[in-house]
């Protein structure tokens, strides 16, 4: 991505789209003091050699008014993240630009790209699995909203639309220049060819993409293509104006989420956030009208959790987060099972939000799990926790499922130790993230240190427990010290698990391609 301040332009740059070489041409006309991030080794020699700007203030910098930043930039940044480190009168003085392709087009460029069809995994296949790619462009640049570009360029008309920005040359230095040559073969991979092979994947495409389908007028390939150009305006204008602000965020956060695997004193943690810090404090949004705008759905948790990121996730969030007002605290613990974490970086709020993560006791969180049935009805797991069959899972349940219930519950409550493991790995550099215990939080020395790590002072309030089970007794007491025994037998670092599944190529965004030797983590029996 590019900040040209001579210009006054933001580049968000988006995947597959010649976004390479446009950035290239691009930073010819950057000064000294604009923001320009590293490409790769070849194409940084091609830019050197046309004598060309290089990577420079993208980790450390000084904006045109004096003051100076450590904020780091990097390719294909999202334009939440760019708006949230950037100073607020660039971002809403300067002309935000990306460029945007014919989603049919583009996942067969990706295909090729990433060399798929030399694995012998059929596009259909690819594509049906991989699903999140269809909404990676959404999410690097939203179509509408605060976040949104004012120009999109069109890949398809990329001469009138880069000429339409009056910038004097660059289109000639742009259209010299061929940055990362397609791998995708000549002759046969065409839109009308492929999809007249993969109607289903057509429909599929046409049902993920179908708002930026309707905003740029793109149309389903036919097996004799209509070479009538389709009646397009130039380059789009969002219309959309930013507001709030880009600043960075005071000591305390707007927005406080948390992630845990329910069970786990969520619902206490809600009153207990609202009465220590006196702001709008929500447990679980359960109106009728909630689910799928403010709570995910069945729909948006196995998605997420079959496809990751894909198109319906992405819409969810986006309008979670258009409705909310800053201060405002959430423990709604399906949340960080459904894409939180990714949410927050993508749509810039992470540098605005901490992230609580709330353990319990690990035996007596399972065994509550247990004695309510939680997974003996499938649409339980499918909307509240997580199920052992979804493709995208970090830990292998092979080993747990075969006790049954309890075998679930134990699968799932380490998946989610892996999860958090995971997450504070990947984000732990970009999103601050705040560990407690149910036990520890309802002390009132745990309790104060919790409040002080959310920057607030004075002496902690402890409410009282809220949505307990029930159910005590020697019982329970006798099931605890099962699944204290089984958790012994069990060998299992959800660090290593999270760094193995991380270091295989994985991520739960974007799940990973089937492969006939794919491995997740074990458990092992002692």
């Amino acid at each position: 991505m590019i900040i040209c301040h001579p210009l006054k332009l933001i580049f968000i740059k988006t995947k597959k789209v010649g976004g390479t070489s446009f950035e290239i041409a691009l930073s010819s006309y950057c000064d000294d003091g604009s923001i320009i991030t590293p490409i790769s080794p070849k194409d940084e020699e091609s830019r050197r050699e046309l004598g060309y700007p290089g990577p420079q203030n993208h980790q450390t910098q000084t904006w045109p008014d004096g003051h100076e930043g450590t904020q780091a930039f990097f390719n294909h940044m999202t334009a939440g993240q760019i708006r949230a480190a950037v100073p607020q009168d660039i971002w809403e003085s300067y002309t935000k630009i990306t460029i945007w392709r014919d989603p049919y087009d583009a996942i067969i460029s990706r295909y090729y790209c990433e060399r798929v069809d030399k694995r012998d995994i059929p596009f259909d296949q690819f594509v049906g699995h991989f699903r999140s790619v269809l909404s990676e462009n959404r999410r690097i640049a939203p179509l509408t909203g605060p976040n949104s570009p004012d120009i999109f360029l069109r890949y398809e008309h990329l001469e009138e639309d880069v000429n339409a920005l009056g910038i004097d040359g660059l289109w000639t230095r742009f259209s010299s220049l061929s940055a990362k040559g397609e791998l995708r073969p000549k002759h046969g991979t065409d839109p009308a060819t492929v999809f007249a092979q993969h109607p289903d994947t057509a429909d599929l495409i046409e049902q993920e993409a179908a708002d930026e389908i309707a905003r740029f007028g793109y149309a389903r390939p036919v097996a004799t293509p209509n070479p009538v150009t389709p009646n397009r305006t130039s380059a789009a204008i969002s219309g959309h104006p930013p507001s709030g602000s880009g600043a960075a965020p005071g000591p305390r956060p707007d927005f406080i989420f948390t992630l845990s695997a329910g069970r786990t004193g969520t619902a206490w943690l809600a009153r207990f956030l609202g009465e220590n810090l006196n702001i709008p404090s929500v447990h679980e949004p359960l109106g009728l009208d909630a689910y799928g705008k403010e709570m995910p759905s069945i729909r948006h948790m196995r998605g997420y959790n079959s496809y990751g990121m894909d198109g319906p996730v992405c819409d969810f969030w986006e309008g979670k987060f258009a409705g909310l007002q800053a201060p405002y605290a959430e423990s709604n613990h399906t949340l960080g099972k459904c894409g939180l974490i990714e949410a927050l970086v993508d749509n810039g709020l992470a540098p605005h939000t901490i992230v609580i993560i709330l353990r319990r006791n690990l035996a007596k969180q399972i065994a509550s799990y247990v004695l309510r049935n939680d997974f003996f009805n499938i649409t339980i797991p499918w909307q509240w926790y997580l199920h052992p069959n979804y493709r995208n899972n970090i830990l292998d349940s092979s080993q747990l499922t075969p006790m049954g219930e309890i075998g679930v519950a134990i699968w799932y409550a380490l998946e989610m130790e892996a999860r958090y493991a995971y997450y504070k790995y990947l984000y732990g550099h970009q999103l601050r993230f705040v560990e407690t215990t149910l036990e520890e939080a309802n002390t009132a020395d745990g309790a104060a240190r919790l409040i002080h790590s959310l920057g607030h002072r004075g002496r902690a309030l402890l409410p009282p427990k809220m949505n307990a089970s029930n159910t005590t007794g020697s019982t329970t007491e006798a099931l605890v010290d099962e699944i204290e025994v089984l958790l012994q037998r069990l060998s299992f670092d959800p660090d290593e698990v999270a760094k193995g599944f991380i270091q295989r190529g994985n991520r739960l965004d974007v799940p990973a391609l089937p492969r006939q030797d794919a491995t997740v983590g074990k458990v092992a029996a002692e």
